[in-house]
């Protein structure tokens, strides 16, 4: 049930007994072939799975999230739409507090983008401090795949874990199984120059030349597909579900 779609009387009968769950997302590049709006799609559609397992209520998703660095992003490219650190913690807090002082006491929320998690963190650890016996779980999607589950999948494809990051192969074909019309597999190789940028776990700004990307393709997206982006959105459905169990007791969720 989403949070929007319900009365007040509605609301305050389910507030104290029920979980919400809140997704959380990015507009930012990811390559050619992907929409701005990827991180966000993919965590409405988790929270979706995640509230018919469970019996959750689903609040507004928050789209605008952290910038992510520029050269996970291949380059500095427009339409990176992104709030401080600050403003997003911000953001974050008051919307949990402003749910927890209708009574809500167990919150889920559901990520897809990497930089905003130690906000993420922030966020929980100021609200469950201020309000005592309130329970905040962050699951990023990725976390919950399994490693058994990627390495196969590695295997079968031939496409290595370290070249399937933002934008890469699970992340496109989750999209083109989530949001086909959305997306231009045509367009995932066309950086291919079989060296690609350079990469590096520390931050350089601005990007050096040689870390950059005519379009944003830092990862490969080779092998991407709608099949395996069903597969890969099974999984971590079940996955999801079984973490939110084993942390919330949801004695009321469906097998």
């Amino acid at each position: 049930m989403l949070l929007t779609d319900m009365t007040w009387p509605d609301f305050a009968a389910r507030a104290q007994t029920t979980r919400v769950i809140l997704p959380i997302g990015a507009i930012e590049p990811h390559g050619p072939h992907l929409p701005l709006g990827s991180d966000t799609m993919i965590s409405d559609h988790f929270a979706s799975r995640l509230a018919a397992d469970i019996d959750a209520v689903i609040a507004p998703s928050i789209g605008y999230g952290v910038a992510t660095p520029p050269q996970r992003l291949g380059g500095d490219f427009p339409g990176v739409v992104a709030i401080s650190g600050s403003t997003f913690t911000q953001l974050v807090t008051e919307v949990l507090t402003s749910l927890t002082e209708h009574g809500v006491r167990q919150h889920i929320i559901v990520n897809s983008a990497i930089d905003n998690i130690s906000f993420l963190c922030e966020a929980a650890r100021v609200v469950t401090t201020v309000f005592p016996g309130t329970r905040i779980m962050i699951v990023n999607w990725w976390d919950v795949v399994g490693e058994g589950f990627r390495n196969s999948l590695a295997r079968e494809t031939g496409v290595a874990r370290s070249d399937d990051h933002h934008a890469g192969m699970v992340e496109s074909s989750l999209i083109m199984h989530i949001a086909p019309d959305a997306t231009q597999p045509e367009l995932a190789e066309s950086d291919s120059t079989g060296l690609g940028p350079r990469r590096f776990l520390y931050h350089m700004f601005p990007v050096p030349a040689d870390a950059a990307t005519p379009s944003g393709i830092v990862y490969t997206a080779r092998q991407a597909s709608a099949d395996i982006g069903g597969r890969v959105a099974d999984q971590v459905a079940r996955e999801m579900a079984a973490a939110v169990r084993l942390e919330f007791d949801t004695s009321s969720a469906r097998v």
